[in-house]
């Protein structure tokens, strides 16, 4: 079995990727919806304890305002013999509770 080469990851693409998600998109003229009669549907189903809830979504892409978080975030993970993606993890949910200090005050 052959190993096929990964191909090479184009920036411009990426850049222009990045800039059509960070302005908005045009929207048609709204059409006027017909009426429809109320679908049967199986109720939602519950997690079960210890599994992944289903509205929850597993990943988060960031897409940063400039270099310097990731600079800093690679500096703080080099500081702390951790990886970058157990870092960001570990800042996100300090500045979580951070937030959520202030929002109870």
């Amino acid at each position: 079995m052959a190993i096929k080469k990964r191909p090479q990851a184009d920036p411009a693409a990426i850049e222009a990727f990045g800039a059509a998600a960070d302005t908005p998109a045009e929207a048609p003229a709204p059409v006027a919806a017909v009426p429809t009669p109320p679908r049967e549907t199986a109720p939602a189903r519950t997690a079960a304890p210890g599994e992944w809830p289903a509205d929850v979504a597993k990943t988060l892409l960031i897409r940063w305002p400039d270099a310097t978080l990731p600079a800093e975030l690679a500096e703080v993970a080099g500081l702390e013999d951790r990886s970058q993606h157990k870092t960001a993890l570990r800042a996100l949910q300090r500045g979580l509770e951070v937030l959520r200090a202030e929002h109870r005050a």
